[in-house]
């Protein structure tokens, strides 16, 4: 009986060690982009927050859903889940303590489908599959609770005319000539958002995982929302990349002094639920 032998992979130590030292080179590079940017953040800090809160008003829902892992059924109005590596997409996690200070956002969406596709979903529509019915097919354990709230200060980040002041302080930033260069060297496109459409895209990215977890720099949703908290925000309502349907990522660190809350319709099954977060509170739940 002859052996048949399949060639599945070839290749030098020499390959392994280009490819190695071309990955440090896109992270080391990615440090840099962000470095660069975050200095021009900086210098324009409180132009920036006044940018968001000029944008601002008040947003109340009813009987919208929040979906938490299994291990967060006895919390499910508790946002420390969103400090897991790398976050969410308008919160930094623990990408890098060290460089990125971590904050939490408590994630909504309007309809259970939505909220099931955002947290087990991270496709769009495969085959006949819609997100919604893509994310049932996950075996994970969930709790689904129906919430309804009122917050005083939400920035919409569909209007494009939220965003506009904000863009108009962003668009004449620059990158040094040596970035420039590197980036070419990598065959990294750089874009630097000059307009409130390009804003609006890059914080709806589908793929904004990439960022930090293979550059170790957080995304620009992740950007934009450590802004929106610096400028005092309580939340950020955008449409779900999955579904379209409408989501809000809450800050409730930013509750101090304010009317704003969040609570459960139904009855909890247990005493040990905390069924309403606001002011008093806001602490025990980051």
């Amino acid at each position: 009986m002859t052996r048949r032998w399949e060639l599945l992979e070839s290749g030098r130590i020499s390959d392994i060690v280009r490819s190695k030292k071309f990955y440090e080179d896109l992270v080391e590079f990615h440090w840099r982009y962000y470095s660069e940017l975050a200095f021009q953040r900086k210098k324009i800090r409180e132009q920036l927050n006044s940018s968001l809160r000029g944008a601002a008003s008040g947003f109340q829902f009813l009987r919208w859903q929040r979906v938490v892992k299994y291990k967060y059924s006895l919390d499910p109005l508790s946002a420390k889940g969103s400090l897991s590596d790398p976050g969410g997409r308008f919160n930094v996690g623990a990408i890098d303590p060290t460089r990125y200070p971590m904050f939490p956002a408590l994630y909504l969406a309007s309809d259970k489908g939505t909220a099931l596709a955002e947290v087990l979903g991270r496709d769009k529509n495969v085959g006949s599959l819609t997100p919604e019915e893509l994310a049932l097919t996950k075996p994970d354990s969930i709790s689904a609770v129906s919430v309804s709230g009122k917050l005083e200060s939400v920035l919409d980040v569909r209007a494009s005319s939220n965003l506009s002041t904000l863009v108009n302080l962003i668009k004449s930033f620059r990158l040094s000539k040596p970035l420039i260069l590197e980036a070419r060297r990598l065959g990294f496109p750089l874009q630097l958002i000059t307009t409130e459409a390009e804003l609006k895209s890059v914080l709806m990215y589908d793929n904004w995982r990439n960022w930090p977890l293979l550059y170790d720099v957080p995304a620009a949703g992740q950007i934009f929302g450590g802004i929106a908290v610096d400028a005092g925000i309580e939340g950020i309502l955008h449409d779900s990349a999955l579904t379209g349907k409408e989501c809000l990522a809450v800050f409730s660190q930013n509750f101090v002094n304010s009317t704003s809350y969040i609570q459960l319709d139904d009855p909890a099954p247990s005493d040990d639920v905390r069924p309403r977060l606001d002011s008093t509170n806001f602490a025990d739940f980051i």
